[in-house]
């Protein structure tokens, strides 16, 4: 499992991708991304996109305009329809203030 950092600003868009190197292929795999408080609250989960062995998550500006500033924690979930389940990354998700605003 990789630890990794996440910062965004609020209400920016931006993309996290992760290749999977320990499976031989993601084929009948779905994959999402989980923010959650750091009591465990969930905060919201993004859907990945698979490609091969590759999990793309779309962070869009309609999603994140709704985080209030701060530092969460995320993991990812990979899982197959036998309910094999993992955990390719997790770590610190940060969503910064921006002094601009939203221009939608």
């Amino acid at each position: 499992m990789a630890r990794q950092f996440i910062s965004i600003k609020q209400g920016d868009a931006d993309t996290f991708t992760e290749t999977i190197t320990n499976l031989p292929s993601l084929s009948g795999y779905s994959a999402e991304m989980i923010i959650s408080e750091e009591d465990g609250t969930e905060m919201d989960t993004i859907d990945g996109t698979i490609d091969e062995l590759e999990i793309t998550y779309d962070l869009v500006n309609e999603t994140s305009k709704k985080w209030a500033p701060g530092t969460y924690n995320f993991e990812t979930k990979i899982w197959d329809a036998s309910d094999h389940v993992y955990t390719p990354s997790e770590g610190i998700f940060v969503v910064e203030d921006t002094a601009e605003e939203d221009p939608s």
